[in-house]
């Protein structure tokens, strides 16, 4: 005998009978007559192979064996309840893991705040977060391992659909014992300002920082190139060098000796977003988790663009 032999209703009513401690009780409380409830009973002791009750001729008594599966027919039966529950609530991205994985200071900066709001809509959802550069992310991607991405452009826009995250400018990260000789203010330092200083840069920009410094006649000295923002960083808190960097990474590292200066004149920025394949079949979970973000950042985004435009109108 198999168990798919053995038909769920029939188990449901068999413990109706339990809780009604008659057939006859049972048949009333199910809504059909007797004989059949009394057949269908027979037929399940018949399949198991034991006598599941002492039939009086008011009330039935469990036998051994009905005890036992009474007991095991009232767990199985809540289990697979309990399993469908749970099935539905992943497949409305309530439940279940969702991977992530993000270029080190995006995910310092605006991956913790899109969390929090989807974990308060979303308590039953938990985190797997993978954190490196965009090559790495786009390999996590690739072997599936991640389902959503936060990466630095460029990437092959073909393999992946995308949600374009506000531009981003770049700073200098300056110890602070180089600020007497440089002449910044308000936050700001010019392109200029950086001949003969010795830069730390992050290698995917090294092609736009020595164009723009050429372009405004002068070739960057580059002492140290890295795929680490973090090691970079850590350079110019030893005051190895200014660290051109994400503003995302402002605070990325704890120290009390940096100061970070936007690049102006011209500006520097940098571009990201949140991708995921185009082959893949995104979890509820990682779509609320995109519907979120959009929310979040992308409106905020539309919003102040309009209200710039209304201002210059």
């Amino acid at each position: 005998m198999e168990f798919d032999d053995i038909e769920l209703s029939a188990i449901r009513r068999f413990l109706t009978i339990v809780e009604t401690g008659s057939i006859n009780a049972a048949a009333q409380r199910l809504h059909i007559a007797q004989p059949p409830l009394s057949r269908q009973m027979k037929q399940l002791e018949l399949r198991l192979g034991v006598r599941l009750f002492d039939r009086g001729k008011r009330a039935v008594r469990l036998t051994e064996a009905g005890k036992l599966l009474h007991s095991r027919a009232s767990q199985l039966l809540g289990l697979l309840g309990n399993t469908i529950q749970e099935m539905r609530e992943i497949d409305a991205g309530s439940q279940g893991k969702l991977s992530i994985g993000t270029v080190t200071s995006s995910g310092a900066t605006l991956l913790p705040q899109v969390a929090r709001l989807f974990r308060l809509r979303y308590p039953g959802v938990t985190f797997q977060l993978w954190e490196g550069e965009t090559s790495r992310i786009l390999e996590l991607l690739g072997d599936r391992s991640v389902e959503i991405g936060m990466v630095r452009y460029p990437f092959d826009l073909s393999q992946y659909d995308a949600l374009p995250l506000p531009n981003e400018p770049l700073v200098v990260a300056v110890h602070r014992s180089r600020r007497k000789t440089i002449a910044s203010k308000a936050g700001q330092i010019s392109l200029r300002e950086l001949t003969s200083l010795p830069l730390l840069i992050h290698r995917k920009y090294e092609t736009m920082i020595r164009e723009q410094c050429e372009a405004v006649g002068f070739t960057p000295t580059i002492v140290c190139m890295s795929d680490d923002v973090t090691s970079i960083l850590t350079w110019a808190d030893a005051d190895i060098g200014l660290a051109i960097v994400p503003r995302a990474a402002n605070g990325l590292i704890p120290s009390a000796n940096l100061d970070y200066l936007t690049i102006v004149d011209p500006g520097l920025e940098t571009t990201a977003a949140v991708i995921w394949l185009k082959t893949r079949v995104l979890s509820a979970a990682a779509r609320n988790f995109l519907r979120e973000f959009s929310s979040l950042y992308l409106d905020n985004t539309n919003k102040r663009g309009k209200q710039c435009r209304k201002k210059q109108s």
